[in-house]
């Protein structure tokens, strides 16, 4: 009877002890867990309900509870882009006296997608006005209208996408290695990566493959812009050199 007892103790022994042991070894839930840059400031985490025009709940996406932030100051400077909706991934900056109060939000959920705007291609140099004066006015009336189609501006700009995967639009400049084509087309920065790193938008260049292809670059370069405005269908940045540029949203089926 007492051997049963003992043998009775030590199985419940071992369940006790194997219920401690994966309750230690759990691994801790995260909500929209951004890869952070090392120097980098910014959380990052998810809006919950309760956001109003002064007041950001946060939930941060190392987990806890959520907590309010007053973006009062932050909506008068302009400093809330995208307006955050409940369970939008989002990120922001603390002021640096009070724990309480953001300086900066950005709705990343709405910074995602395809932003460009319109550039107008150019005429190649041994291809303008003297050269053809030598044709026949049909001749060079039907190459003045060829020529006007494909002067038509193109979209330029960049997607960002999940995971902070970025690619290139506007691939209109393959057609510029046509040696006999009359016009050159713009080409856009082939940024391939995307991180906010201390509430600035930085957009890195990189290797893109296309088909079999691979764009080969030398040197590799980042813009670190500042988010000036962005609306649902508008966003607008300002490069270290002050200069801005406009954008608007390119709907993608």
């Amino acid at each position: 009877m007492r051997q049963f007892t003992l043998l009775i103790i030590f199985a419940v022994g071992i369940l006790v002890g194997t219920s401690c042991s994966n309750k230690t070894e759990e691994p801790k839930k995260t909500v929209g867990t951004s890869t952070k840059i090392k120097g980098d400031s910014t959380l990052y985490g998810l809006a919950c309900d309760g956001c109003t025009d002064s007041v950001l709940v946060f939930l941060s996406g190392q987990g806890g509870d959520p907590v309010n932030y007053n973006i009062i100051d932050a909506s008068k400077n302009r400093k809330v882009i995208g307006r955050p909706q409940v369970g939008d991934w989002v990120c922001l900056i603390v002021n640096g006296t009070d724990k309480k109060k953001a300086d900066l939000v950005i709705n990343l959920d709405r910074l995602k997608g395809t932003w460009v705007n319109q550039e107008k291609p150019w005429l190649r140099k041994r291809l303008d006005a003297p050269s053809l004066g030598n044709m026949d006015a049909e001749t060079k009336h039907r190459i003045d209208s060829m020529i006007k189609i494909q002067l038509k501006p193109v979209e330029i700009g960049f997607a960002l996408r999940r995971h902070y995967e970025a690619r290139p639009v506007g691939l209109e400049y393959s057609r510029n290695k046509n040696q006999d084509n009359p016009v050159v087309y713009p080409t856009p920065k082939f940024y391939t990566e995307w991180h906010i790193f201390n509430g600035k938008l930085v957009l890195t260049e990189g290797a893109l493959r296309m088909g079999n292809q691979r764009k080969v670059k030398t040197k590799y370069n980042s813009d670190t812009v500042e988010i000036v405005m962005m609306l649902r269908d508008s966003l607008r940045i300002r490069y270290k050199d002050g200069k801005e540029k406009g954008f608007y949203r390119k709907k993608t089926s």
